[in-house]
């Protein structure tokens, strides 16, 4: 009997609670955006349709973020803000090859200039460039400075901070800051010479002295296929800027 007793309390606890949520939560319907966040659950929210309150999930990974706002149906990246400040998921991961969850950005299983970005759980590899490596923590490309547990890039393996010939040109070169390349080019009449690795009055062994004063910019707009065609993964030239589930 007592036993009996004692579930009945819980339950109407529980309906207490319930009810005392209900009454907290906004109405969508009295609001001019129509949409509201639930007020337990950040990956849920509330819209008015027809003049009642429906609830609704967000895309799996991913939480409400207010309308009109976040990377879809107004639902953002959980990492992008606090959104879930004081709640909780309703809602656990749903997980797909390389995609922890269906909406995300994840790390590269055994690279760390390359990382994934998965929507709907379909994953697609995306490249750091620049010398830059996937930053778990900021979940974007960072320097590598500020990635922990990376290997080197073998380019500058003999000499993490020093200069490395670029094919047989004259006047661009490697430049390893850390380990990692970042591509150079010499100033004006100069040219590098692959002896003493660095940028010198011509002529050397192996370059002549130019015709015409070597551009700091714009040839390789003009020349880019041939420029990227000699990038290694992981580095290009110069140091970069930085439907619906209802519940």
């Amino acid at each position: 009997m007592a036993t009996k007793t004692t579930v009945i309390v819980l339950a109407s606890l529980l309906i207490g609670l319930s009810a005392a949520q209900r009454q907290d939560q906004d109405d969508p319907c009295k609001t001019k955006s129509k949409v509201v966040g639930d007020v337990t659950y950040c990956d849920r929210y509330w819209e008015c349709v027809n003049n009642q309150a429906e609830l609704y999930d967000c895309p799996n990974g991913l939480v409400f973020a207010g309308k009109h706002r976040g990377v879809t149906e107004g639902c953002d990246y959980p990492w992008r803000s606090d959104y879930c400040e004081g709640k909780q998921l309703a809602n656990g991961p749903i997980s797909t090859e390389h995609c922890d969850w269906l909406y995300g950005i994840f790390g590269h299983e055994t690279s760390c200039t390359r990382y994934w970005t998965c929507w709907n759980g379909t994953a697609t590899e995306q490249l750091c460039i620049g010398g830059l490596l996937y930053n778990e923590n900021a979940h974007s490309c960072d320097w590598p400075e500020n990635v922990d547990g990376c290997q080197k890039h073998p380019l500058c393996n003999d000499d993490a901070n020093g200069n490395v010939p670029l094919g047989k040109s004259c006047n661009r070169y490697w430049q390893c800051q850390g380990g990692y390349p970042r591509l150079q080019r010499c100033p004006a009449m100069l040219v590098f010479d692959r002896r003493s690795l660095r940028c010198v009055v011509p002529p050397t062994e192996d370059c002549d002295v130019p015709t015409t004063p070597l551009p700091f910019e714009g040839d390789l707009e003009q020349g880019k296929g041939n420029a990227i065609s000699n990038l290694p993964p992981g580095a290009i030239q110069g140091k970069p800027s930085g439907g619906r589930n209802k519940n």
